[in-house]
């Protein structure tokens, strides 16, 4: 039965011996395992040069209101840009919530946190790309933006649901009057989802499903689904001399062992932090101890869900079972570089659960698990099946077989249901159409934005059929409180509750990710939000293949 792990943790255990990425002797350019690369200073950045990597999968479609998928957001990422977006760079630790004016160059609130002005930028330009046309940014777009998004429910609309009004007193100021007090309707407007599109997208002069014009650092030159992604530098960008490189080439690559080999043989610049594990890092570095590691601090959550509208998930019972009988911390640190256990919200969020407190209010316990589960009227257990996708990566694959095992021993047995992305996030999870699933979450970078997307009863991704009204006044009144101590209590007993009384969807943990570029890759500096505006400051240095 545990044989699977075994090999595992010997795996695990003897790249622990070792301690360092390094090439065999200890040579310069050792990375320890518990830390990223030595930051340099590569001198000033050089224009020009091509940025290649690769993901393993595509999005199904590129327009940002309709797909809360994060291969659309990703796809879309610094093509367009949002009002305020969050800081990064080599001083500011990843995750950080600091933000900074994108397409606004400066924003205020009132006193009493009810009407919120974004003063715009002036001279930005959208790009040269028909029906749009390089024309100038304005407060009409951003009014355009918001049109659309409530005429099309997505993600957006819970971002927005305290929105009374929204006026544009000239073509540079928007203003938002908030039906009540909202202190982080700034990180709201700063979130994964909260593109501007250009009017001409809302009135529907271009498929915004297959073409993206925005004033991001870069164009939309090329898109071959399941394939391939090209994208150009924006001549006319608002910020002087970015991007620094002229192109941005994405690859689709399913295949893990086919992705490192790419970066192996110099075809790709960047291996993706989202399914590379400890002993492919360990093999990469010891081959290229001058390939650079960054290790992110966890944020993406990895979770198991319910769908509450069948039977037996319909009995708070069987989803409190599921919950105790997965052995979280093992699986952790078995399978992933480092994290930590988590609740409904990260717990480096504000508001978020200490990890020690998510942990004890999860234990595992399956002969507690077995008891509720011969309490609800399954002594002998029970049979289900489980979606998931390897659009994730390898990882997420083989944190569906642990959970799988977890399950049988306290007798749920659960048939694994692979799936294409696109099938398993649109037509199964989003469409409601599963018993059990088990995947990744978008890294929500708010608390509200957890609980009002995903557990308040008309949330736009609560697909788990969740609707209990106590829990909906405690999200709303949450929202209005101004005083940070008293929203914080709030948020924790929400968690609290959520656990113990609706225990779904069931969050596992927070991990860390680890990526790789080549040594010439420099500045690369992102965000856990899905765009990717950090792009426009990463540099290529001069032996960067195709460099002239």
């Amino acid at each position: 039965m545990r044989s699977y792990r075994l090999v595992l943790a010997l795996v695990l255990v003897a790249l622990l011996g070792t301690a360092c990425f390094s090439a065999p002797g200890g040579g310069p350019g050792g990375v320890s395992l518990d830390e990223s690369s030595p930051r340099e200073d590569a001198g000033p950045a050089q224009a020009g040069g091509t940025f290649r990597y690769a993901l393993p999968s595509d999005a199904r479609s590129l327009d940002p209101h309709e797909e809360s998928s994060f291969n659309t957001h990703i796809a879309i990422g610094s093509t367009y840009s949002k009002l305020v977006d969050f800081k990064t760079g080599p001083d500011v630790p990843y995750g950080a919530p600091e933000l900074e004016g994108d397409l606004a160059q400066s924003w205020e609130t009132s006193a009493d946190g009810t009407t919120w002005t974004f003063h715009l930028r002036q001279g930005v330009r959208f790009h040269d790309v028909a029906p749009v046309n390089g024309r100038e940014f304005t407060s009409d777009d951003v009014l355009c933006t918001v049109q659309r998004i409530r005429e099309l429910p997505g993600q957006q609309v819970s971002q927005l649901s305290m929105v009374q009004e929204v006026s544009a007193p000239d073509p540079y100021t928007v203003v938002f009057q908030l039906t009540e007090p909202y202190a982080e309707f700034d990180t709201n407007m700063a979130g994964h989802f909260m593109w501007m599109l250009p009017c001409e997208a809302a009135r529907g002069e271009f498929d915004v499903s297959t073409t993206a014009i925005g004033t991001g650092p870069y164009v939309l030159e090329r898109w071959e689904r399941d394939r391939e992604r090209v994208l150009t530098a924006h001549p006319d960008y608002y910020v002087e001399g970015q991007p620094y490189m002229e192109r941005v080439q994405v690859s689709i690559v399913p295949d893990q062992t086919a992705a490192i080999a790419a970066f192996r043989t110099g075809q790709t610049d960047y291996l993706s932090a989202l399914s590379l594990d400890l002993a492919q890092a360990e093999r990469i570095l010891t081959e290229d101890p001058d390939a650079k590691l960054t290790r992110e601090q966890g944020l993406t959550q990895a979770r198991l869900y319910m769908n509450q509208g069948r039977a037996p998930f319909d009995d708070l019972r069987v989803r409190r079972a599921v919950a105790l009988a997965i052995d979280r911390q093992g699986m952790l640190e078995t399978i992933r570089a480092g994290g930590a256990v988590t609740g409904p919200v990260t717990p480096t969020l504000f508001g978020g659960l200490p990890s020690e407190e998510a942990a004890a209010l999860q234990p595992h316990d399956p002969e507690q698990a077995r008891a509720l589960l011969a309490e609800a009227g399954f002594p002998q257990g029970l049979s289900t099946r489980m979606i998931l996708t390897d659009g994730y990566g390898e990882n997420v694959v083989r944190e569906a077989q642990w959970v799988q095992q977890d399950l049988a021993e306290v007798g749920i047995q659960v048939e694994l249901v692979l799936q294409d992305y696109a099938t398993y996030f649109t037509e199964s999870f989003a469409g409601e159409n599963y018993d059990m699933g088990y995947g990744l979450q978008t890294p929500m970078l708010t608390a509200d934005d957890y609980l009002s997307s995903e557990w308040a009863s008309e949330g736009p991704r609560n697909w788990y059929g969740i609707a209990d009204p106590a829990l909906d006044q405690m999200i709303t009144e949450q929202r209005g409180e101004l005083d940070r101590a008293t929203r914080e209590q709030q948020l924790h007993e929400i968690q609290r509750y959520i656990i113990e009384n609706v225990s779904n969807p069931v969050p596992l943990y927070v991990y860390d990710g680890l990526s790789i570029s080549a040594p010439y890759v420099h500045d690369a500096w992102p965000h856990p939000d899905y765009g990717t505006r950090h792009q426009a400051r990463i540099w290529l240095g001069p032996e960067a293949p195709g460099r002239e």
